[in-house]
């Protein structure tokens, strides 16, 4: 009987490392994404997978295993993995019913709110910002007095950025909340809720690692790189262009403390997580975790400063391998990339390299900047993730260094475009 993984959703930075360790294990691999999105990628790329199966929701697990059915796929996957945010929650959903009613209890990823209720509810005092629950962008809109500016809001449910908006003031809700009752999110479908949090100024940070029985292993810490976009109607929204990141071999207590927390509240007991925290006068603040690989080539930033391939190990736990004996690669260096999205950028980035003779431009991939609707499957994708010109790639003894140059970068291009940078919304 053949070994299946069964992949739900695409990587959105093109990349397919899950794929590759299945494929090397033996494994028959099946990627199970809307048709849209694989014929749109597929312009750019091939698709690794020895099958690919279609269908319109990849978030709806009872779709996903008829599809899987309907394909001739007899034997049951052994291996289940989301390869995106957005179908993450769906891939704990057809590992639960694969599993059968008499198995233990299958982890399903919570959402954003569910996160920041859990961690509340485990310790009122813990470090996260205030936060609230609205249902719809207008109910929002009429809480308008009520709320404590400056606040971000955020989807409760998306991924990559989208739909996550700063308001200064309540002159300018108005404008924000009519620009998210137009965004929908991937695949095309509405969000299923929204948080509105207070806005805390301070430096950003991930950690990147895997669980094993319950216990969190940090294999690096990325320091961010995240740029405010304005548009013409005032709103401003975020765009996370930049990673610094350095080995967690050696991770802050403070940092361990959190990730340890996070894990044991969530009862997260298997597989790879991101953290994403605010640090502020010192103190970590908790923004959000993610159940799965980091995007935007963050697994290739992983391995280059440890050595280790993150998606190994995350996979192999997943088919229920031992916790594999973690070895970083001495000495301690850090290695960052930044996502260029602007011809000054891009230009700045040629003219550093040829004059500090280090670092390299790697070409992006070249998703096609196509003209869709609001409501298109397609929207989403194309706002967050086409239009990259290219990516800065510099190594250095530690973290500033790069940090410096990033800043630099994103800084003189803002003034160039006078603040409104563009991206692909």
């Amino acid at each position: 009987m053949r070994k299946i993984f069964l992949q739900i959703g695409a990587t959105r930075d093109g990349q397919n490392p899950y794929c590759e360790v299945a494929k090397r294990d033996g494994y028959f691999t099946v990627l199970a994404e809307m048709s849209d999105f694989v014929d749109y990628q597929t312009l750019s790329l091939t698709l690794p997978f020895d099958l690919i199966i279609r269908l319109d929701r990849p978030e709806n697990p009872w779709e996903v295993l008829q599809a899987y059915l309907h394909a001739g796929l007899l034997e049951h996957p052994r291996v289940v993995l989301a390869g995106f945010e957005a179908y993450n929650a769906s891939a704990g959903r057809v590992r639960e019913i694969l599993a059968g009613p008499d198995a233990p209890r299958t982890f399903i990823p919570l959402d954003k709110y569910a996160q920041r209720m859990a961690l509340k509810k485990a310790w009122p005092r813990f470090p996260q910002p205030e936060f609230r629950f609205f249902a719809s962008p207008l109910s929002i809109l009429d809480a308008r007095e009520a709320l404590l500016y400056p606040c971000v809001i955020k989807p409760v449910d998306g991924g990559g950025g989208l739909g996550i908006w700063l308001v200064e003031s309540p002159a300018q809700l108005g404008v924000v909340v009519r620009r998210l009752d137009e965004t929908m999110n991937y695949g095309g479908r509405g969000f299923s809720g929204f948080i509105v949090e207070s806005w805390l100024e301070g430096d950003e940070y991930s950690l990147q690692g895997v669980v094993h029985d319950g216990r969190p292993y940090a294999l690096t810490c990325c320091q961010k790189v995240i740029e405010q976009q304005r548009d013409a109607q005032g709103g401003v929204s975020f765009y996370e262009s930049g990673h610094v990141a350095v080995a967690a071999e050696a991770l802050p207590s403070a940092f361990a403390s959190l990730m340890t927390f996070c894990c044991e509240t969530f009862g997260y007991r298997l597989g790879a997580f991101h953290i994403d925290f605010i640090v502020v006068d010192g103190v970590p603040h908790f923004l959000e975790m993610g159940f799965r690989l980091s995007g935007m080539g963050v697994v290739n930033l992983v391995q280059e400063t440890t050595g280790i391939n993150w998606a190994e190990i995350a996979f192999l736990l997943e088919a229920g391998g031992a916790m594999p004996a973690l070895r970083f690669s001495a000495p301690p260096h850090a290695v960052g990339q930044l996502r260029l999205r602007q011809p000054a950028q891009l230009r700045q980035a040629e003219n550093w390299i040829a004059e500090h003779h280090q670092g390299a431009l790697l070409p992006p991939l070249a998703l096609p900047g196509l003209q869709v609707s609001r409501r298109s499957s397609l929207y989403a994708d194309l706002t967050r993730h086409a239009g990259i010109l290219g990516v800065l790639r510099l190594t250095a003894a530690g973290r500033d260094d790069i940090l410096a140059v990033f800043n630099s970068m994103v800084r003189n291009a803002a003034a160039v475009s006078g603040g409104n940078l563009l991206c692909a919304e």
